[in-house]
């Protein structure tokens, strides 16, 4: 079992990342190749929607799949 502190640093070099990817994908897609702002943050939240599912579902599927 790794420690809570191990988690917990992995978690925010995750999320750092995420974020940094997603704002220079943002800036290309606005600056470079003229998509308003408005079409940008549709596509976003339908793209953080379908990664919550998939993260859920993998989360709880592992729970769901362990011996009893």
């Amino acid at each position: 079992m790794e420690p809570v502190l191990s988690k917990l640093a992995g978690f925010a070099v995750s999320a750092s990342v995420a974020a940094m990817a997603a704002l220079t994908v943002g800036h290309i897609a606005h600056y470079d190749l003229g998509i308003s702002r408005h079409e940008i943050r549709i596509q976003a939240i339908i793209g953080a929607g379908i990664i919550a599912l998939l993260v859920a579902t993998e989360f709880f599927g592992k729970k769901l799949r362990k011996p009893k």
